[in-house]
């Protein structure tokens, strides 16, 4: 028996001969293929195990695409600006820009020691003056286009740290993660992106995506387009009016209390001394808690009464009016008429407020739950017995003729809050001057200036005001304006890390581009990305914000293009072999380094591809590492033994090679990673059972685990006289002839009496099961088992089946 596996010595030996010989540097012909996963956030403590699942993914889909011949761009780079880094080092009094550089190199080398085949060329980070300058830019270029505003919106404040806060640093109960203590909603200046502008667009656009209908829904619901109608709600005993939004105008006679979010301005208006105390204690508690808990459909909907009324302008009833948290000022009015009727949630609300319920839509029973389905109009004056949708459309009309108020169109999209009141951020490339500002007091930073670079601080701490930490540090803060050379102040706000996740895979096109982001040539070549790879976590906000820029630079002609990734796929998270998430605190960690110096780099491949469905979760196990790693050590010995690469294939084995050549191809393109593994290894059974492949089919099988397995397969490919490399070898092509499936006729029988036959491939003519379950099928045998109890089955494999009833 010649050597056993031994993967430490023969990886990093490859791993440095692709590297001299520039394997995979994008080449620069065949068929354009842009293979692309969500890039990392560069840790303290490197890369995990999903990392290595979903890298590993996109690995063997940009390995495959070479061996079939097309221009395959796969980079990769650090998604390093943001929160974690931030609070790091102000946890440890270092400057974050340290602390990332360190993270980088780290998972740098855990990404090269894991086989991935990027072009390092093309290597960013969003951290680079080099690459944010771009950043910069692209931020000009679109507050010149009209799309940037500045306004005041409610922040998470906590009084505590004297820090402004991201949602993700605020615990149910509104409590801020780090000091525990209460957090609050201040209202501060900030520059929002008019998103809403793109809404038709980007709900539009999304037909003809190859992305999971899931993530298609969650975008389709967080755009959230509403056709319905704007009425005006008269205060009772006061002239002012508050308007609503209703997609249900056909419910308006059956509104018997108003709602207001605790942040409406009409509030101080409508309250009576009577309740203004109780009033201001429910806003204060609203204050702590976050969004998420505020919209929950998890626990009772509570709100406290105002002393106040509104007059229901269809009925002219005066209804109830009441302060209640789960409204919100971000969506729709911030005003919200309750029908209890005909919708749950304001059901449940009166049923414990004890408010009337009114039923104006037939077809239900109003006093036992709410009907929201359709039917026709009781109780709705001049409007009883128009069916709902009738009824919409006709009130509309009438409300628009009475100039009770409009049709609208509304979105749940908001636009997009683009401030941080942060230092590890791109700064925002704008100065304030009161000679020569324009509407939003501001001067652009001229294109030929920038990059506008992040000071140095050894280490910094909250201001204590909630604004940016730059706000402290004068030398950077006061400048002169570039356009009348005057006095003038920096904006101490930095860009969210979105900013650089919005466009950093037009980038990678183009990386060591000096006079433009990339050039139009370049951009309209690679992109759209054809396969994007990354976690279902960014369905919503990433791929936003992302399809908007690109919409955005479409229509400023800086790119050909509406729609970043034409295909999209999700990874499935790697769970603990305990089942939980992996956590530190929880000490369940599996660390990449740890099961490489163990098993070696193309065992962990294998196994994160094969462990489960490449979009399912799935919980870690040390035994199914062995499994892959015995898998390996089989494909080693079987290639080392002179009887088993034979001078020529076996028929049957040259059959079932095809098979595997299609199959194997087929479940790549389909993200099947698990069943093309399967069915290698099913394979390799029958190779070590039935003869031998010649040396030819022997390189066959290895081409086909390469893209998997890139290490032992490049290893193997040499000891067989293969020609330097195997991932720059032709992917294998199938026969068609070869794997024609030969068919079979079996004889169906009911008591020993012919009663139908059917016709099924030789591979299956051979198992009971399957042969049982067409024949049942079959028309005239159906009909004799019809009521029947069988009590025996003969089977003759490949010949007859009698049913004994």
């Amino acid at each position: 028996m010649a050597k056993e596996y031994d993967p430490g010595k023969i990886e990093k030996k490859w791993q440095a001969r692709w590297t001299k010989e520039g394997v995979y540097k994008t080449p620069k012909k065949g068929k354009k293929l842009y293979v692309l996963d969500m890039f990392p956030y560069p840790s303290g403590a490197g890369l995990h195990m999903g990392h290595a699942r979903i890298y590993t993914g996109s690995d063997v889909l940009a390995r495959f695409f070479r061996m079939k011949g097309c221009q395959v761009l796969h980079p990769t780079g650090w998604d390093a600006f943001g929160l974690p880094a931030e609070n790091a080092a102000i946890r440890e009094k270092r400057n974050p820009d340290e602390m990332v550089k360190e993270n980088i190199a780290n998972s740098r080398r855990q990404m090269k020691m894991l086989g991935f085949s990027y072009d390092w060329d093309r290597e960013i980070a969003t951290t680079d003056p080099a690459f944010y300058k771009w950043t910069q830019w692209l931020f000009l270029k679109l507050y010149q286009m009209g799309l940037l505003y500045r306004a005041s919106v409610p922040i998470n404040f906590c009084p505590s740290c004297k820090t402004g806060l991201a949602e993700e640093e605020v615990l149910p109960g509104g409590i801020h993660e780090r000091c525990g203590k209460p957090v609050e909603k201040r209202m501060m200046k900030q520059w929002l992106f008019k998103i809403t502008k793109y809404a038709d667009r980007l709900l539009a656009d999304l037909k003809g995506l190859d992305w999971p209908e899931g993530i298609l829904q969650m975008q389709r619901n967080w755009i959230g387009r509403s056709e319905g109608c704007l009425i005006e709600f008269p205060i009772a005993g006061k002239k002012e009016t508050i308007p609503t939004f209703t997609t249900r105008p056909d419910t308006l006679f059956g509104v018997t209390f108003f709602c207001l979010a605790p942040e409406h301005p009409t509030v101080p208006l409508i309250v009576k001394p009577a309740q203004k105390k109780a009033v201001e204690r429910y806003i204060a508690a609203a204050k702590r808690k976050s969004e998420l808990e505020r919209i929950s459909e998890i626990g009772e909907k509570t709100g406290v009464p105002t002393g106040g009324h509104v007059i229901n302008p269809m009925s002219g009833k005066k209804v109830p009016v009441y302060v209640a948290d789960y409204v919100l000022m971000s969506y729709g009015t911030g005003a919200v008429m309750g029908v209890p009727g005909h919708d749950q949630r304001d059901w449940d609300f009166v049923k414990k407020h004890q408010l009337p319920i009114i039923e104006v839509i037939s077809g239900g029973n109003v006093k036992k739950q709410a009907y929201v389905g359709e039917g026709k109009l009781v109780n709705s004056g001049k409007f009883n017995g128009l069916p709902s949708q009738k009824a919409r459309e006709t009130i509309i009309k009438y409300i628009k003729k009475s100039r009770l108020g409009k049709p609208e169109v509304q979105y749940h999209l908001r636009d997009w809050v683009f401030s941080r009141q942060r230092y590890w951020g791109e700064p925002i490339p704008l100065v304030y001057c009161q000679k020569c500002g324009d509407e939003n007091g501001v001067v652009l930073v001229p294109f030929n200036k920038l990059p506008v670079k992040l000071p140095y601080v050894k280490k910094y701490e909250p201001t204590g005001t909630g604004e940016s930490p730059l706000a402290v540090i004068k030398d950077w803060v006061n400048t002169t304006c570039p356009k009348c050379g005057g006095s003038a102040k920096r904006e101490t706000d930095t860009m969210p890390n979105w900013a650089g996740s919005c466009w950093y895979f037009l980038r990678f096109a183009d990386p060591k581009n000096k006079k433009a982001p990339f050039s139009k040539k370049e951009v309209n070549h690679w992109l759209p990305v054809d396969w994007y790879l990354g976690g279902a976590e960014h369905a919503v906000l990433h791929l936003l914000y992302s399809r908007f820029w690109v919409k955005a630079f479409y229509d400023a002609g800086l790119v050909g293009f509406k729609e970043p990734f034409l295909r999209l796929r999700n990874v499935g998270m790697v769970l603990a072999e305990d089942g939980r998430k992996m956590s530190k605190s929880l000490g369940n960690v599996v660390n990449p380094d740890d099961v490489v110096k163990k098993f070696g780099v193309d065992t962990l491949r294998v196994y994160v591809m094969f462990m489960a469905p490449f979009n399912q979760a799935i919980a870690w196990s040390a035994k199914g590492v062995w499994g892959s790693y015995r898998f390996l050590s089989r494909v080693w010995r079987i290639f080392q033994q002179k009887e088993k690469i034979s001078k020529e294939t076996s028929p049957e084995l040259k059959f079932k090679l095809h098979w595997l050549i299609k199959k194997v191809g087929e479940d790549i393109e389909a993200i099947k990673y698990n069943t093309a593994i399967a069915a290698m290894m099913g394979f390799l059974n029958s190779w070590s059972q039935q003869g031998g492949l010649s040396k030819k089919d022997a390189g066959i099988f290895a081409q086909l685990l390469a893209p998997f397995a890139p290490h032992i397969t490049e290893e193997l490919w040499s000891q067989i006289g293969g020609k330097f490399s195997i991932h720059q070898q032709p992917w294998p092509k199938f026969d068609p002839k070869l794997i024609k499936e030969e068919r079979v006729t079996i004889v169906v029988q009911v008591n020993g009496k012919l009663r139908g036959q059917i016709e099924v491939s030789s591979q299956a003519s051979g198992v009971r099961r399957q042969v049982e379950k067409l024949a049942k099928k079959e028309k005239n045998v159906a009909k004799y088992l019809a009521g029947k109890k069988i009590k025996k089955v003969v089977f003759v494999p490949g010949r007859l089946i009698n049913f004994v009833v």
